[in-house]
């Protein structure tokens, strides 16, 4: 009898690896474009961010999930309220200059992939007034009308 349970307990267990392995698989030229795609939208976002453009910044979010997004410790529910805060905290003319030291992007489906970076950003308020910090950014793509949107960040000092 105990042998029994414990073959069929080893049989379930087979299975469920099986079923395990199964899940996620991804082509490794499907995964390799979908790295591309979503490489070429991160650094679309990140030219936005430099230039300060709203419009375009928005254009690469999608908040319908309403995941939230983070940014230096404070949540936001709405990227609305987001963009508000940003447009109150910029005068018009501030500059950035982003640089990645390291970026991974991870694909966990078809229409789903990660990308954490960190790396220095240096803003240029005017030609005397600038500074640099360091900065972690996460973000979750989510692949949308053929579009690839980010559904919810997370950035915070190093």
């Amino acid at each position: 009898m105990r042998n029994l349970i414990t073959k069929t307990l080893i049989c379930f267990l087979f299975i469920g690896f099986i079923q395990i392995t199964h899940l996620q698989t991804l082509k490794g030229q499907s995964n390799v474009r979908i790295e591309k795609e979503i490489d070429s939208a991160f650094l679309n976002l990140i030219q936005a961010f430099e230039n300060f453009d709203i419009t375009k910044i928005a254009l690469t979010v999608d908040d319908r999930h309403k995941a939230g997004f983070i940014t230096n410790g404070v949540y936001y529910s709405q990227f609305d309220s987001l963009i508000d805060n940003i447009k109150a905290k910029n005068p018009g003319n501030i500059k950035q200059k982003i640089t990645i030291q390291k970026k991974k992007i991870t694909v966990l489906s078809d229409n789903i992939a990660l990308v954490s970076a960190y790396g220095d950003t240096k803003i240029i308020v005017d030609a005397a007034n600038a500074f640099s910090f360091n900065l972690f950014w996460s973000f979750v793509f989510e692949k949308i009308n053929n579009e690839w949107k980010v559904i919810q960040s997370h950035q915070s000092p190093k």
